[in-house]
């Protein structure tokens, strides 16, 4: 005999679009497949750190030090990085519409602990980032969390670093549509953690600062070798201002050309403006 539980789930299966129930039964194993992805990752991650600990970490060669990860395992890797991080994340991206970043589950965990203060974030964006719609609306939404933001004409290549322990990165650099590789050894993760530094120093803010250092952002700009065009977007003025700020400069710093100027900025060899030497 049946129970009627069992008879009302009968019935209801019966009723049931065969389409739907199919779907339904490809939802659920979906579902299962990520939480088992996800336990993996963090069986994975566990026997990293025993052999950290125990001593046991293999000699420096290929496929040991840069350990792959396979494409089903990217996203929850990521993910278990990103919840057992608790000081500071550096993010260096190339695009945001390709690799496990994106996926919907890491977008949204990423942003809410960031908003809940459970770690700092600081990511290098390409320059051109702001010149999508899909791409403002990302930066914007992770600045509303809290992230540290800098924009770069070139960013290094696609790499996370989560506190000083493991780095994620493409496995060709500059590629951000490869695979990706698992990194733990501390010299190499200090050595990614140099050159983040050094090229977030280098880049820009997001947002343009006070009106009061507009010259010296112009300047770096300059410097970079940006276009007028597309200083003027990121500056949010017009491009006749641009000109017409450009060619005060020169005036000020005593150069014939802009080619000099930009020049000047990028080496630091700008002299004082024209006002102040006569003081």
């Amino acid at each position: 005999m049946t129970s009627g539980n069992d008879r009302a789930h009968e019935v209801e299966r019966l009723l049931t679009d065969p389409f739907d129930r199919l779907m339904g039964i490809l939802e659920r194993g979906e579902a299962q497949l990520d939480e088992r992805r996800a336990e993996l990752a963090e069986v994975r991650y566990a026997l990293y750190e025993l052999t950290a600990q125990r001593g046991l970490a293999r000699p420096a060669q290929a496929g040991h030090v840069l350990e792959p990860l396979r494409a089903e395992m990217a996203a929850p890797m990521l993910r278990y990085l990103i919840e057992h991080t608790t000081d500071l994340s550096r993010v260096c991206t190339m695009v945001i519409d390709a690799g496990a970043g994106i996926e919907q589950e890491n977008y949204r965990l990423n942003q809410d602990l960031l908003a809940e203060g459970r770690f700092r974030q600081r990511t290098i964006y390409p320059m051109d980032i702001m010149d999508t719609e899909p791409g403002r609306t990302w930066v914007h939404a992770f600045a509303a969390a809290g992230e540290e933001q800098r924009l770069s004409l070139s960013p290094p290549s696609e790499f996370a670093i989560f506190d000083e322990h493991s780095l994620v990165a493409v496995s060709e650099w500059g590629n951000p549509e490869s695979s990706y590789v698992m990194v733990r050894d501390p010299m190499l993760i200090a050595a990614f953690i140099q050159l983040f530094d050094r090229a977030f120093d280098r880049a820009l803010p997001v947002a343009p600062g006070d009106e009061h250092d507009d010259d010296q952002r112009l300047l770096k700009l300059l410097g970079l070798g940006l276009k007028d065009e597309s200083i003027a977007r990121y500056l949010g003025c017009s491009l006749r201002t641009v000109r017409r700020r450009v060619a005060g400069l020169m005036a000020a710093h005593g150069v014939q050309t802009r080619f000099q100027l930009g020049l000047a900025a990028s080496t630091g060899g700008l002299d004082s403006p024209a006002g102040d030497r006569d003081r």
